[in-house]
């Protein structure tokens, strides 16, 4: 079901900026794509009233079923429609509806993670699916980015919309044999369980840590596209550096899911988003030149998958060490809806400032203005770092010092 995913989500998710770009997009709506990833999160509350009647698997069934009929409107869009503003509205309403959809069965997918783990474990489970995962991220978007070639018209990116929807519907048959918990017997409704879940303060800091790395990333890390078309990198090498970053995560997953079991995600998290912060900087040595720039980028993404991967890892396992299984669903998703949150503040403000320094042509102390917005936002990720000092089992993890001199002994 998650490699299913991963692959549906190259085909429809991986293109959507370069396919509202071909439609005539400027950095604007780039943000609000990015900002509608997290408003379909609201579909949650749908989820959590729904899951005691359905159970976990069929709401996840029925929700990638569903997710389909927007990706057919998607692929009518780039068959037959033309560039405008009209067409560029259209597909982000049709992208924000199938988000949505899925959204209600996402509501789940933490909930059933749990279900299928062990705690001592689940570091290496994780790491399992996710190098699966990443496999099929890595190999899709060079067969996509071959198809796609330097600068695709729209029209091309209808039959990546049909195999979308093929891919959906297996993952929807795929989810029914999902084995699954019977669901915490709530009394409250779906606020009052989030709101239940958000007064646990080892919930309420990973939500705070959530949203502020959210808010980050959706700010600069959605505009990378921009930068890097503006530079001169083509379409087909951007959904490449996609493989490059799944790449970064297949060869370092293994190690990442053993330091978080061995150790906990303490000292992981600390790497990862310490790293991130520092290689912000390498935005300012962005090259022009075609060969230099391929170069960087590839270098970037790599880098960028190997810290994803284990910030990842690391994440998630504090979140199954914060929320209790008591209110299971409605924990794991006040988590989610903190990081949206982040996000769609991220995403807009992150789009209008971005598109106002590329049209004003500003420069600062020699760099352009919008490579030191994007190196100011990454370096301060050193903020969520800070963060991860209020998270569950801080201090009974080992620090990063202690695993650091325990692996060199």
């Amino acid at each position: 079901m998650a490699v299913l995913g991963a692959v549906g989500d190259t085909f429809v998710s991986s293109v959507a900026p370069l396919f509202i770009l071909a439609l005539g997009s400027t950095p604007l709506y780039i943000g609000l794509l990015a900002t509608t990833e997290h408003i379909q999160k609201i579909a949650r509350f749908v989820g959590i009233r729904l899951v005691s009647r359905t159970g976990k698997g069929r709401l996840m069934a029925g929700s990638r079923a569903l997710a389909v009929l927007p990706v057919f409107g998607l692929t009518v869009l780039a068959l037959w429609g033309t560039p405008s503003l009209y067409a560029i509205l259209i597909a982000l309403i049709l992208i924000a509806a199938r988000e949505f959809i899925r959204q209600v069965g996402n509501t789940v997918w933490w909930a059933l993670i749990q279900d299928n783990t062990a705690g001592d474990a689940f570091g290496t489970f994780m790491a399992r699916l996710r190098v699966r995962q990443r496999w099929a991220s890595l190999v899709v978007p060079i067969l996509v980015g071959w198809y796609l070639g330097t600068s695709p018209v729209h029209g091309r990116f209808g039959w990546l919309f049909v195999a979308g929807i093929v891919t959906g519907l297996m993952g929807a048959y795929w989810s029914l044999g999902v084995r699954e918990g019977k669901p915490a017997s709530q009394t409250q409704g779906a606020f009052g369980q989030l709101s239940r879940a958000f007064r646990l303060p080892r919930v309420a800091w990973l939500a705070a840590f959530m949203s502020t790395y959210q808010l980050l990333y959706a700010a600069a890390g959605s505009m990378w596209v921009v930068a890097l078309s503006n530079h001169g990198l083509g379409a087909m090498a951007f959904v490449w550096m996609g493989s490059l970053a799944a790449l970064g995560q297949v060869i370092s997953l293994s190690v990442w899911g053993r330091l978080v079991d061995v150790h906990g995600p303490r000292s992981t998290l600390s790497l990862t988003l310490l790293s991130k912060a520092a290689i912000g900087l390498a935005w300012l040595t962005l090259p022009t030149e075609s060969t230099p720039l391929h170069i960087w980028a590839g270098l970037f993404y790599l880098a960028w998958g190997v810290l994803d991967g284990g910030q990842n890892l690391a994440r998630s396992r504090a979140m199954m060490d914060a929320v209790p299984n008591d209110n299971q669903v409605a924990g794991f998703n006040a988590i989610m809806y903190a990081g949206s949150l982040g996000g769609i503040v991220g995403g807009v403000g992150g789009g209008w400032a971005f598109g106002y320094l590329v049209d004003t042509d500003a420069y600062w102390q020699g760099y352009p203005a919008e490579l030191v917005y994007l190196t100011s936002l990454q370096v301060l990720l050193v903020i969520s770092y800070f963060l991860t000092r209020k998270l569950t089992g801080y201090n009974e993890n080992q620090s990063t010092r202690e695993v650091l001199r325990s692996g060199l002994k």
